[in-house]
């Protein structure tokens, strides 16, 4: 029996190493990953038996627009997801994701279901656990919350949480891969200059997909958690008392607003009762509450909270459909930071040709169009549910606003690169109206004295008429020399 199910991502960003100097399209480019032809790694493209009716029920329940960011398949012309699974979850029933916390004898130990990695062509990519709970005796709600917050946790947020362990665990490690390799992080070796390493194992495993592939934590220090959770003492609360989710004199709403926000056991992190019913009405989603479902949307969690009761399949539904919503939306938002980074980078290029620049912001502003009609929906769906969680997701993560900082911000550099490129322009044609200044005189004396001779003109001898022709050029090339100095100094 599966008692709860979890989820945890790890949003990333990726570039080919060696590409940092290179324009933006070729720091991200998906055909120039090299994947290791030995590995445990394996780049899939059609789904695995069994698995076509979860893909049939996705594909029905997104727009057919939205399946190029969804599927990596043969069949589609746009090219912005690889898609890989790790081969021994599909062979063996005995991987585990063991997380050891402190004051408690045995690790908590999740069945794992699978191990992904996808890249887009952003620039940023999700390794992604898959991870079943179907052990009784940690089924309880606080080891559900336990699970959750230090799961997540691939870093320690403080450093001196690698001595307290408030936070962080004692150990995160994965069991049963058939490398042979000890997949394991006690984070007893982190100091102060590891700010933003994630934890070994997630490092060894990114490592083991492809050789030639950069890879840096871009959205958070913790995994992004997805977690549905059954339990019937809970449901019949929130069932019978509609309110009981917000109300903050009900203890269900301190374990809600703890599964929410993805807090640990010992308490939440919001202590003012008023804040806590407003933000526990804002993220929850009550469509459902009578049939004993509510979900919760947060900037860390996707979760769903129901009775044993309820049909396999909504379980199901959760951790595929509403799963890959989530993911989408934190591509999404990925991608945006993805930009934002390069945007600033291409800005410390100041003192840098103005033509490499331009080359750079037109690669990034491609980039970015591609990304704004191909990833970036306002809707995804024709399901009210699923407008409703994809409303909330996008709101959670404020994506409206970031999307319109981050065109504001594309927008200056390219106000920026322009204005350089007309100074640029400008100052070539000033030269070049310097040059016809300094030559005009010459060429009007030239051409005349070419016409005329000078001894006949001004009756002067052969030599006499040389010295003239030299001081009227000389005469003349000062005058344009004046001419382009006055009008340099009004410049």
């Amino acid at each position: 029996m599966t008692y709860s199910y979890h989820i945890f991502y790890f949003p990333f960003k990726w570039e080919i190493k060696g590409t940092g100097q290179k324009v933006f399209s070729e720091q991200i480019s998906l055909k120039k990953i090299h994947c290791r032809e030995y590995s445990e790694w394996e780049h899939i493209q059609s789904p695995d038996s069994g698995e076509e009716q979860d893909l049939y029920n996705e594909k029905n329940y997104y727009y057919k627009f939205v399946h190029n960011i969804l599927y990596d398949e043969e069949k589609h012309t746009l090219d912005l997801i690889r898609h890989f699974e790790r081969k021994e979850p599909k062979v063996s029933d005995n991987l585990r994701y063991l997380i050891k916390i402190r004051d408690r004898m045995t690790p908590y130990s999740l069945a794992i279901d699978a191990i992904n990695v996808n890249l887009y062509a952003t620039g940023v990519g999700f390794l992604s656990f898959y991870l079943k709970n179907d052990d009784e005796s940690q089924s309880r709600p606080e080891d559900i919350l336990s699970i959750n917050q230090y799961g997540r946790r691939i870093l320690p947020p403080f450093y001196a949480d690698i001595t307290y362990r408030n936070e962080t665990s004692e150990y995160l490690a994965i069991e049963g891969l058939h490398t042979g390799r000890t997949y394991k992080e006690d984070f007893q070796g982190y100091t102060p200059e590891d700010v933003w390493k994630p934890a070994s194992f997630v490092v060894d495993l990114l490592e083991e997909l492809s050789d030639n592939i950069s890879v840096e934590p871009i959205i958070d220090d913790r995994l992004f958690v997805i977690s549905w959770y059954k339990n019937d003492g809970l449901t019949k609360i929130f069932t019978e008392e509609p309110l009981a989710y917000c109300d903050a004199d009900n203890d269900f709403s301190s374990f809600w607003y703890k599964f929410v926000f993805i807090d640990n056991k010992s308490g939440e992190t919001c202590q003012n009762d008023e804040m806590k019913e407003r933000l526990l009405r804002k993220h929850t989603y009550t469509r459902w509450q009578k049939w004993s479902s509510l979900y919760g949307v947060s900037r860390y969690s996707l979760v769903y909270l129901t009775n044993s009761g309820a049909p396999e399949y909504l379980a199901v539904y959760f951790r595929t459909i509403y799963a890959r919503m989530a993911e989408l939306v934190l591509v999404q938002r990925a991608s945006m930071l993805r930009f934002s980074g390069e945007v600033t980078k291409v800005s410390n290029l100041s003192n840098q040709n103005v033509d490499v620049i331009s080359v750079r912001i037109s690669s990034l502003y491609k980039e970015y169009i591609r990304f704004i009609n191909q990833i970036y929906f306002r809707e995804v769906t024709a399901q009210d549910q699923g407008i409703e969680l994809y409303s909330m997701l996008q709101s959670c993560l404020k994506m409206e606003e970031y999307i319109k900082d981050l065109d504001n911000e594309i927008g200056e550099l390219h106000t920026y690169v322009s204005l350089k490129e007309e100074r640029s322009r400008s100052r070539k044609a000033s030269v070049l109206n310097d040059i016809a200044t300094l030559f005009l005189p010459m060429t009007v004396i030239t051409g005349f004295f070419g016409m005329n001779k000078l001894c006949e003109v001004f009756s002067l001898s052969e030599d006499n008429g040389l010295v003239v022709k030299l001081i009227f050029l000389l005469a003349g090339t000062l005058l344009a020399l004046l001419v382009i100095f006055r009008r340099n100094r009004k410049l």
